[in-house]
């Protein structure tokens, strides 16, 4: 591949030579312009060579980050859960296009985008989460664009995003628990924090179980749909990834609470008679329609506010079970299955915290051990 230097007036160009167009087999050249110096035209032309070699050189675009955000946004709506495309489009609508929309793509620099999160940083209006899920959004866009050659390089993965401060994590201990559960037993929607608390499934989740997935003889509950949002209103749906589909072993008193709640549900339909929309709920309103999750929110604090426990939010249940589990010992892949997590990566995060109890457990048997071999070595030796 060749490439010469022109000059005209003050100003240096490089033309490259780029081979023939294989179509029309018409000699193909590559011309850039606007260099001060030859030796910043010669060094531009160098790289240029250097790319088209690789195959890494992606041909300057007119397009915008608007119309490029649009493109990879109708790319992602049939791939992710609607609720997860609501929260790309509204965080690119609200914020990204606001800022950098008209930039071109190509022209798009890591400075721009590094000013971008300052300003929103400064501006005080957003969390730090919140921008780290801007950067997220536009890295994982720009990501795509350069994988697949639309894009010369992914610029926001020279950025730092805001740093984000780790939520303290609320739980329960068994003692808790379980005099909340005893004060709260006769209310209406006692069995969704009840499941919750004993098995660590999410609140969309609960809300969207039907009988048809509770398996009384093996004790078991298939966890395959949800209860989500669907632009203005919530619909039960499929979960959003494979890891999500699970079974979740259940113990006899959970067969005891379930079946209890079932017997309940079975009256309540008999009292309202032909008005009750049987959509084979486990947790339903009192005409067996799906429960809004405000109205659950709602419902458990306050519970909360009468039974004067520790205020947690309901999403803490879910911490509470993963904390009874790695109380008993359980194993991190074990808690990884049954809360549904995409890896045990996700899990060792997540409660790393707790995990240093496991640790003492650890060196505990291995000091047991040791001394056991030790004393059955000494024994042998006699």
């Amino acid at each position: 591949m060749r490439g010469h230097i022109l000059q005209r007036g003050s100003k240096y160009s490089f033309v490259i030579d780029i081979g023939r167009d294989p179509v029309t087999k018409k000699r193909r050249q590559k011309r850039v312009s606007g260099f001060t110096s030859k030796k910043k035209a010669q060094t531009a032309m160098n790289d240029m060579i250097a790319e088209l070699n690789r195959g890494s050189y992606v041909e300057p675009s007119t397009e915008t980050l608007n119309d490029y955000l649009d493109a990879w946004l109708k790319h992602k709506q049939k791939r992710v859960a609607h609720s997860t495309y609501l929260h790309y489009k509204t965080y690119i609508e609200n914020h990204i296009k606001t800022a950098l929309g008209n930039t071109r793509v190509f022209d798009l620099k890591a400075r721009q985008v590094q000013q971008f999160y300052d300003s929103l940083l400064e501006q005080g209006h957003l969390s730090e989460r919140s921008i780290h899920h801007i950067h997220r959004i536009l890295s994982n866009a720009l990501e795509k664009g350069a994988r697949i050659g639309d894009v010369q390089k992914n610029v926001a993965k020279a950025v730092e995003p805001a740093s984000v401060r780790k939520k303290e994590m609320k739980h329960w201990n068994m003692n808790t628990l379980k005099g909340f559960l005893e004060l709260t037993r006769r209310e209406p929607h006692f069995i969704a924090w009840y499941l919750a608390a004993f098995t660590g499934m999410r609140q969309g989740e609960i809300l969207g179980l039907k009988w048809d997935c509770v398996d009384w003889g093996n004790k078991t509950i298939f966890v395959r749909r949800a209860l989500k949002r669907d632009e203005r209103k919530y619909i039960i749906a499929d979960l959003k990834n494979n890891a999500s589909y699970r079974s979740i072993s259940i113990s006899d008193t959970d067969v005891f609470e379930l079946r209890k709640y079932f017997n309940e549900q079975k009256e309540q339909k008999v009292k309202v008679g032909k008005d009750y929309d049987n959509q084979n709920l486990v947790v339903a309103t009192a005409l067996g329609t799906h429960l809004l999750p405000s109205n659950l929110g709602r419902a458990f604090r306050r519970c909360l506010k009468q039974t004067e426990v520790d205020k947690i939010r309901f999403h803490d249940l879910r911490h509470t079970h993963a904390s009874m589990l790695f109380g008993l010992k359980a194993h991190p892949k074990i808690v990884q299955e049954r809360l549904g997590h995409s890896s045990i990566q996700v899990t060792l995060d997540t409660y790393s915290h707790m995990l240093p109890n496991m640790q003492e457990a650890v060196a505990e048997s291995l000091e047991s051990a040791f001394q056991k071999e030790e004393k059955d070595k000494n024994k042998n030796s006699l």
